[in-house]
C-alpha cells in the first residue's frame, strides 16, 4: 500500500479515522481519486500506523474503517537540533531533512549574528508552515513520527536548558576543539542536543556561555560548512555512531 496520510490523533477512534482536513481530503478524493473500499495507511505522528479501507468520502471529510494497527517503537537515543535560521527558504531544507534524518525536535534558533528574525505576528505562520513541512517529509519518509518543532527561542534561553540533556555538541569555527568521534567515543546516554549556528558562526560571548553551560566544543573538518550542510553532517554522523 503506498497511499499513507497523516492524521491528528484526536480523530482516530477504535475502529474509525476521520479526515477533516480540507487539503488531505481533496489530496485522497480528487488527486489520487481514490474511492470506497480503497485501502488507505494513516498515520497519526506518534508511533501509531493503521491499515484502512475507505468508507465515505464527501467533500471535505473522509471517514476510513481500521483494519489494521501497528506500533512503532523509538530509537534508543534522541536528538534536538537547535538550529539558527538561514536567509531564504533553507530552513524548510533543513526541517524536511532532519525529519527525514529521524530528529526528535527541532529548535528555531536566534543568535547574536542571525540574519533572519520574526516579528511576533509573523512568527506563529512560520512555525505552523514548518510544522506542515515536517508532516509532510514524514510522510514521504514513512516516518511514524513527526519530529516536533519548537517555537522561534534564543540563544540564551536555550542555553540555559542544556543541563537537561546529557550530551550537548556545539560546533564553531574557532579556538580549541574536539572532533565528533572523541565526542561520541562510549556515550551511553539517550538525549543529545546539538547547535548550529548561522553563517557568521556563534559569537565570542555565545561560545563562551556554551563551554560554561557544559557544551563539548567540537569542529566539522576543515572546509567551513553553511548551516543547512552542517546540520546534516552533524545528525548524519550521531545516526552512524548511535
Amino acid at each position: 500500500m503506498h497511499n499513507r496520510f497523516y492524521c491528528p490523533p484526536e480523530n482516530i477512534s477504535d475502529k474509525i479515522i476521520t479526515i477533516n482536513d480540507k487539503k488531505e481530503a481533496h489530496h485522497i478524493a480528487n488527486v489520487l481519486r481514490l474511492g470506497i473500499e480503497s485501502e488507505i495507511v494513516i498515520f497519526n505522528g506518534e508511533g501509531h500506523e493503521f491499515d484502512g479501507k475507505i468508507k465515505e468520502i464527501s467533500k471535505n471529510l473522509i471517514r476510513i474503517m481500521i483494519t489494521k494497527k501497528y506500533q512503532s517503537k523509538k530509537r534508543p537515543f534522541e536528538i534536538t537540533l537547535a538550529c539558527a535560521i538561514p536567509k531564504k527558504a533553507k530552513f524548510d531544507f533543513i526541517v524536511e531533512k532532519l525529519t527525514e534524518l529521524g530528529v526528535d525536535k527541532i529548535i528555531p534558533l536566534e543568535t547574536e549574528r542571525s540574519e533572519v528574525r520574526y516579528n511576533k505576528e509573523r512568527m506563529p505562520d512560520k512555525v505552523s508552515h514548518w510544522r506542515q513541512v515536517a508532516i509532510n517529509a514524514s510522510k514521504q519518509s514513512q516516518r511514524s513520527f513527526i519530529p516536533q518543532i519548537d517555537d522561534v527561542k534564543g540563544f540564551k534561553n536555550v542555553i540555559s536548558e542544556v543541563g537537561n540533556y546529557d550530551l550537548a555538541i556545539f560546533p564553531t569555527l574557532e579556538g580549541q576543539r574536539i572532533n565528533m568521534p572523541e565526542v561520541l567515543s562510549g556515550f551511553k546516554g539517550k538525549n543529545i542536543i546539538v547547535f548550529i549556528g548561522p553563517e557568521g558562526d556563534f559569537s565570542e560571548e555565545e561560545v563562551k556561555l556554551a563551554k560554561k553551560s557544559g557544551c563539548k566544543i567540537v569542529t566539522l573538518g576543515e572546509n567551513v560548512l553553511k548551516v543547512d550542510t552542517a546540520a546534516i553532517t552533524v545528525v548524519a554522523v550521531l545516526n552512524a555512531f548511535l
